[in-house]
């Protein structure tokens, strides 16, 4: 299934590389690899993410990403669960505004951004998946490389609404399963790369 999404995202991508050659605005995509921060247990795992992003100007823009995440027990057998989720999101410049760009050289930029999606997960020990929607919001520093890359670091909390067992893979409460709202933090490096004839203005120059 992950397979699948991943290659249906290529396939955008690749349509819109063409697309945007064309067009206005600025479009990049991107990918990051790195740890989730679970909440309660409290667990470290892995995590990935892939997006896409068009601004609209030097200030505003929108994404969207898939991003997965793999949490386990330290327990014999490992618990946990796999956690997939798709977001859509507004960007801000943020580094623009505040001038980061400039006194850094054009070498270092600060994004912005927030929004909401929808989050599953299953669990190693449970056969039904816990169905969520999430909102996330997070920071992305930027470092320049060249006019059609550069490296990004992110740090985002999402928040998962509705969300019936832990990290651990086992429901919070007894008897009948209820819902609660639960939480991670995601922190990656990755890097992005840009598309159409803009190349990387709005968010350097």
């Amino acid at each position: 299934m992950k397979l699948k999404i991943i290659l249906c995202i290529a396939l955008l991508v690749t349509s819109l590389s063409g697309f945007s050659q064309n067009q206005e605005g600025q479009y990049s995509f991107e990918a990051g690899y790195g740890i989730g921060l679970s909440g309660k247990p409290n667990l470290t795992g892995t995590h990935y993410n892939i997006g896409f992003r068009y601004m609209f100007d030097p200030s505003w823009g929108v994404k969207v990403d898939f991003a997965n995440d793999k949490y386990r027990t330290d327990a014999n057998p490992e618990t946990g669960i796999n956690y997939t989720r798709i977001s859509a999101q507004a960007v801000y410049n943020l580094g623009r505004d505040l001038g980061v760009p400039d006194v850094t050289g054009q070498s270092v930029n600060i994004l912005a951004h927030g929004g909401l999606g929808y989050s599953r997960a299953s669990s190693t020990e449970l056969t039904q998946d816990d169905n969520m929607g999430n909102l996330i919001i997070g920071l992305t520093p930027q470092i320049y490389i060249f006019k059609n890359m550069s490296l990004q670091l992110d740090v985002s909390y999402v928040a998962n609404l509705l969300q019936h067992f832990d990290y651990d893979g086992y429901y919070r409460f007894d008897g009948e399963p209820k819902s609660f709202t639960g939480g991670q933090l995601n922190a990656s490096i990755g890097i992005v790369y840009y598309l159409g004839k803009r190349h990387s203005d709005y968010d350097w120059r």
